[in-house]
């Protein structure tokens, strides 16, 4: 499964506007909620709690899928092209489904974390269970077009 298609928070999608370092930091300043400098995993699944349930617009414990496509970057605008607004529908549409592990319509509070764990794992590249600001940064320098 491709890290750009699981979300770790909504924090994440500063790496589109900003450089490394920069959304590293806001990153850590978002998540980091004991002040040490570096993301537990605790703290990773605490704030992949606190999105979900900002997320869950009626407070059913799910997502649907307008819930889910309100979170992610770039919501429709009716200024964007059909065409544009069809493909990141359809693009939101598969995201969804990847998370919605169980096929019910529907992502629970258990898959959305569970989509977590596998990518905290692939940025906590020394293996020692937090994310720290060089770990954030490389990922985004790895995740960045390269010219």
């Amino acid at each position: 499964m491709s890290r750009s298609l699981l979300p770790l928070s909504a924090v994440f999608v500063l790496a589109a506007a900003m450089p490394a370092g920069a959304w590293a930091q806001n990153a850590l300043s978002a998540l980091d909620a004991n002040d040490d400098g570096a993301i537990s995993r605790q703290e990773a699944i605490d704030g992949q709690r606190k999105t979900f349930e900002r997320l869950d617009g009626n407070g059913d414990g799910l997502l649907d899928t307008d819930e889910f496509a309100a979170g992610q970057p770039g919501r429709d605008s009716e200024e964007l092209p059909a065409d544009v607004r069809r493909a990141r529908r359809a693009s939101i549409e598969r995201q969804f489904a990847i998370l919605d592990r169980d096929d019910d319509g529907a992502i629970s509070l258990a898959e959305y974390q569970a989509a977590m764990t596998p990518y905290f794992d692939a940025l906590d590249t020394n293996s020692d269970g937090v994310l720290d600001g060089a770990e954030l940064r490389q990922a985004i320098e790895d995740d960045s077009p390269r010219d």
